[in-house]
């Protein structure tokens, strides 16, 4: 069974039910053929703190939807030169030692629900999609480019449409 910890910042004011969450990505490292016991960090975050995370690691300060962090797979940084260290994310320590860490997403509901106004189920899939696509990020796929994003965005549909939401 995989570990998924869920955790929102303290200075979040959207309401936001993740009870489907644990049960949603467990379908997704079937399909992907990952390790069953393991895990993933979810932050959810405003966009105050995902542009200031993008900054820091991407040196783009401007909000974004979502940030994924792989302990193998590292990103793209744009910006000129590293401003000052942020206060970093403080995902939870564990002492399983026998789990899997694939890694850590940030993903701003903020963002999210700026995109698609008060539409609750447009806003759920959102989120259960952009869940999709940081987990690919976590496991090397990216869309830098045209030929990667293809293949991206084309795993990204597979899953969608073999899981049932």
């Amino acid at each position: 069974m995989s570990n998924i910890n869920i955790h929102f910042d303290t200075n979040l004011k959207i309401n936001f039910n993740n009870k489907d969450i644990p049960q949603y990505i467990p379908n997704i490292f079937k399909i992907l053929n990952l390790n069953p016991s393991s895990q993933i960090n979810i932050l959810f975050v405003d966009n105050n703190k995902i542009a200031e995370l993008n900054s820091e690691f991407r040196g783009i300060l401007e909000p974004t939807d979502i940030l994924s962090f792989s302990p193998d797979f590292s990103g793209t940084y744009y910006g000129t030169e590293k401003i000052k260290k942020i206060n970093n994310i403080d995902f939870p320590k564990h002492s399983d030692i026998n789990k899997i860490l694939i890694g850590d997403l940030a993903i701003s509901l903020e963002y999210i629900k700026n995109q698609n106004e008060n539409k609750r189920i447009i806003f759920d899939n959102e989120i259960k999609k952009l869940i999709i696509h940081g987990i690919l990020h976590l496991n090397g796929y990216d869309h830098e480019n045209i030929k990667d994003e293809k293949k991206m965005t084309e795993k990204q549909n597979y899953i969608l449409n073999k899981i049932k939401y």
